[in-house]
């Protein structure tokens, strides 16, 4: 397959039938005489956080616009992309084109934009944890190699019978009396491990809300 590539984006909404934006709000937002210029028959996709679908409607002259909200793990196809958007005919190829990612849902644009958090961001929280989890099995004399190979084994299968049980089943069936994990978990409860991670996502989706109102208030976005 021939894979033509520029720098320039004038070009880009020229020739593309569908055009993926994949910028940063604020920079869309300096752009905006770019995405006028994008003809009726195009179909547009965002990525771009928080931009409401009606901006684009407002300066983009196709009807058909979408948003996406991926997230890093599509760099191996193992991604969650929620999709918002009017389905019509053409929303199969949007459905097709961000498969190949990764598994979809299509979402109101509400909570797309607060998938942003849990899905966008909590990778990077869940590599601290996987961090924590290897120098902890180093700390106890396991070498780093296995550590690492166990701990990616341990989370891939955990997230596979998370399909399948519910999340209190799995830590119910592995719990026995005075056993390791039950003590284990204790530890866990006595150092507030579990409230620490939601008070984190709790601010950070107060935060959240103040930068989506900050951006329309200062861009006058519907």
């Amino acid at each position: 397959m021939k894979v033509n590539f520029t720098f320039d984006n004038y070009r880009v909404i020229e020739q593309a039938d569908l055009i993926i934006i994949a910028l940063k709000p604020y920079t869309i937002l300096e752009n905006i005489e770019l995405l006028k210029r994008i003809s009726s028959e195009k179909i547009v996709v965002s990525v771009a956080a928080f931009i409401p679908l009606s901006f684009y409607k407002k300066n983009v002259n196709t009807k058909e616009v979408y948003r996406a909200m991926p997230n890093v793990n599509v760099e191996v196809n193992k991604g969650f992309i929620a999709l918002h958007g009017e389905k019509n005919a053409n929303s199969s190829l949007i459905e097709n084109l961000f498969g190949l990612l990764g598994e979809i849902e299509w979402v109101s644009e509400e909570v797309l934009d607060k998938l942003t958090l849990i899905c966008a961001s909590s990778p990077a929280l869940i590599t601290e944890i996987m961090d924590a989890l290897e120098i902890a099995a180093m700390y106890i004399g396991i070498p780093q190699n296995i550590a690492r190979k166990a701990i990616i084994n341990i989370l891939r299968g955990t997230a596979e019978l998370a399909t399948n049980k519910e999340l209190q089943s799995i830590r119910n069936s592995i719990i026995t009396p005075k056993g390791i994990t039950s003590k284990l978990m204790r530890e866990f409860i006595r150092l507030n491990v579990k409230s620490s991670v939601l008070e984190t996502f709790i601010q950070a989706s107060e935060d959240l809300e103040q930068i989506i109102m900050k951006l329309k208030i200062d861009h006058k976005i519907d």
